[in-house]
């Protein structure tokens, strides 16, 4: 006697059946399962499209792939810019934690990967972009394709100050420690210069060197500016940004010690990282 085969229909399936007409469309990006830190077995991608039966890596001897950092989602995008300045169609979403496989080695250019996914997502028009280098979290390893490990970023610089007005944000950095000033730290009343950054570009308490200031302020040892605030005007804005706490008036900011450093574009090295984008 033949098995009675129990099937259970989706709306979206039992309505192509029936005939009936369909009011949904697909989504514009792809969701993704979130997967651990440590890299699935070899050979195993995290889209929910990819199967024993996808299509083998143009490398027979491994695979290559990126994982996204666990702490941020992030872009595959068209261009090196910040994402905010493309539109929908020029940008496709890589979720925190997803590992995603690619045709070739990435190729590092500066502070982005240009990866080529090895097949296109699901709402996303094309399969080669760029994708910010501190979102990636780990990567296939190759020695012809190595991660750049100097550091090294351009950034654009403002100033600010502890004052508790509607310019500043007052004394505390934004997990309600105190903010040192580089008047202090140049008075020898401080060990460490306090900067803001975007909160997801580099994590909290994460010391970096900024070369050409320490040359201007003729000083022999290095300055450890830490990254330690954050604000509405560096949302999105990557390593691109950067408020350095310069005293505790406005007036500070407008004297001839520190006023060069103003809307100047810097290179730094980021010297030590922080445990985390959150307090700790």
């Amino acid at each position: 006697m033949a098995k009675k085969l129990n099937i259970d229909l989706s709306p979206f399936a039992a309505a192509l059946l029936i005939g009936l007409p369909l009011a949904c469309s697909l989504p514009p990006v792809k969701t993704f399962e979130k997967l651990p830190d440590s890299p699935p077995a070899q050979g195993r991608g995290n889209q929910a499209a990819d199967t024993a039966s996808q299509s083998p890596s143009t490398d027979s001897n491994s695979r290559h792939w990126i994982q996204i950092n666990s702490n941020y989602d992030t872009y595959l995008k068209i261009d090196k810019v910040d994402s905010s300045l493309l539109s929908n169609e020029e940008k496709c979403l890589l979720p925190r934690g997803t590992r995603h496989n690619l045709a070739a080695q990435p190729e590092w250019t500066g502070s982005y990967a240009k990866i080529t996914l090895e097949n296109l997502m699901v709402g996303c028009s094309f399969k080669t972009g760029y994708v910010y280098e501190p979102h990636i979290g780990s990567f296939s390893n190759s020695e012809s394709s190595p991660r750049p490990s100097n550091n090294v970023y351009s950034v654009q610089t403002t100033l600010y100050t502890t004052e508790n007005n509607s310019m500043e944000g007052g004394s505390k950095d934004r997990c309600g420690r105190p903010l040192h000033t580089l008047d202090d730290y140049m008075n020898w009343d401080a060990n460490e210069v306090s900067v803001a950054m975007d909160k997801y570009a580099l994590p909290y308490g994460t010391i970096i060197r900024i070369p050409e200031i320490e040359k201007r302020l003729k000083v022999k040892d290095p300055i450890p500016f830490k990254v330690v605030d954050t604000g509405g005007a560096f949302y999105n804005q990557g390593t691109s940004r950067m408020d350095i706490c310069v005293g505790h008036s406005q007036s500070t900011i407008y004297s001839s010690k520190y006023s060069w450093i103003s809307h100047g574009k810097f290179e730094f090295e980021v010297i030590s990282l922080g445990k985390s984008i959150d307090c700790h």
